[in-house]
């Protein structure tokens, strides 16, 4: 099989760039049939994707983080094989997906050809991959990127600052046959589990059953919250009476104030967002 991939140097801070050379010391060494380039970012990454695949690549690997991923995701649409190689700070999408962290295990599982098809979400138009989310989750992600934090400790303060100021927003939320209403701490859904650094955001989420996992999260006291909190990095927040679980293909939220999403390191703002799973619409390489 022919590997494209498209390295982002200024994945976890800039940092992934010292694990160039050493990347393409195991890729010669594992003999991999590949070639490799930076990634311009955003719609030019795209551009990337498509003329690799022009050029015959089987697998476009994402060498970088969640935003990196994504990247790549959206340029294949649906075509190809994604590979990854996590480079980022969370890589949340690779743990998901039983990547390793460690870049020779990474390149030894691209080698095992470990082919699976994956659901993948979508909105405005957009593939993602991860968990999306808004609410605290959103807010936190916002201060993490303006404050410039990084790493755990940098989450974890991030999670203090958005907690003094944060305003439960009133929010209406549809699938299916449901309507929820009310103020919310936070809304997640996705197809995978894992969210902020290896917190085990949405438990019981499956990468390929075609249907998006739910987890709404009434007004929460603040002390509450934080004492739920570490619960999340075990997956059991689940127990906490105010956090309600679902599941559906669609969702949407609707609210007056304006709402940060994030999706696979991305934000953005929304008064009103609808949620689509596209089953099984990714072949992916992964250890799961």
């Amino acid at each position: 099989m022919k590997y494209h991939i498209l390295f982002n140097p200024t994945s976890n801070r800039g940092k992934a760039e010292k694990m160039y050379p050493k990347l393409i010391e195991i890729l010669d060494r594992e003999k991999l049939d590949y070639s490799i380039e930076y990634t311009i970012g955003g719609k030019k990454t795209f551009e990337q994707v498509e003329k690799a695949l022009d050029r015959g690549a089987d697998v476009v690997v994402a060498a970088g983080g969640d935003g990196t991923i994504n990247e790549v995701v959206n340029g294949l649409k649906g075509r190809g094989i994604l590979g990854i190689i996590p480079l980022g700070r969370g890589n949340d999408i690779a743990i998901s997906y039983g990547i390793p962290r460690n870049i020779e295990k990474s390149v030894k599982l691209l080698k095992s050809q470990n082919i699976r098809e994956v659901d993948i979400g979508v909105l405005d138009g957009r593939y993602f991959v991860g968990i999306a989310g808004t609410g605290f989750v959103g807010d936190v992600n916002y201060n993490s990127n303006k404050l410039n934090l990084t790493g755990f400790k940098g989450y974890i303060i991030s999670v203090f600052t958005t907690l003094k100021s944060f305003k439960y927003p009133e929010c209406e939320i549809l699938f299916d046959s449901v309507t929820w209403k009310g103020r919310i701490t936070l809304v997640a859904l996705g197809n995978t589990m894992y969210y902020g650094g290896g917190m085990k955001l949405l438990p019981n989420s499956k990468m390929d059953d075609g249907f998006f996992d739910i987890a709404i999260a009434q007004k929460i006291h603040p002390v509450e919250l934080m004492a739920t909190f570490p619960l999340v990095y075990i997956g059991k927040h689940t127990i906490n009476p105010h956090v309600k679980f679902y599941r559906s293909r669609e969702i949407t939220i609707k609210s007056e104030s304006e709402l940060i999403i994030s999706f696979d390191g991305e934000l953005i703002t929304r008064n009103e967002v609808t949620f689509k799973t596209m089953h099984k619409f990714q072949k992916i390489i992964g250890g799961m």
